[in-house]
């Protein structure tokens, strides 16, 4: 479902405060140059051209939440700054709920007391 960069980032906030209890939340990030894959492999025998090569392309993000929430969000070349500082600050927060890393020397330590 595509939605507009506002929705998307209160969708995905949903997304992860949802995944604390169950589902995993995957998300892509990619060029768009809406261009279709027939389009693309013809292409792709081409060279491609300088004016190509410094054109600016909107950015395809993509949200998976367990097997059945998809959403998709078109971020325009102009509002890419704003949209990653919300972007990455949804994200960080939402970084507490993963495990911290098992060091060596805890590893052991508890090893000798077991």
């Amino acid at each position: 479902m595509l939605l507009d960069n506002d929705k998307f980032l209160t969708k995905m906030a949903k997304a992860f405060e949802e995944s604390r209890t169950s589902n995993s939340v995957y998300l892509t990030m990619k060029r768009h140059d809406y261009s279709t894959k027939k389009i693309r492999a013809a292409e792709q025998e081409k060279d491609m051209d300088l004016d190509e090569q410094s054109k600016e392309y909107p950015t395809l993000i993509r949200l998976q939440a367990g097997t059945k929430t998809k959403y998709t969000t078109l971020v325009q070349p102009q509002d890419l700054e704003r949209f990653m500082v919300q972007y990455t600050n949804i994200i960080k927060i939402s970084m507490d709920a993963l495990k911290k890393k098992e060091r060596k020397k805890a590893a052991k330590a508890k090893k000798a007391t077991a």
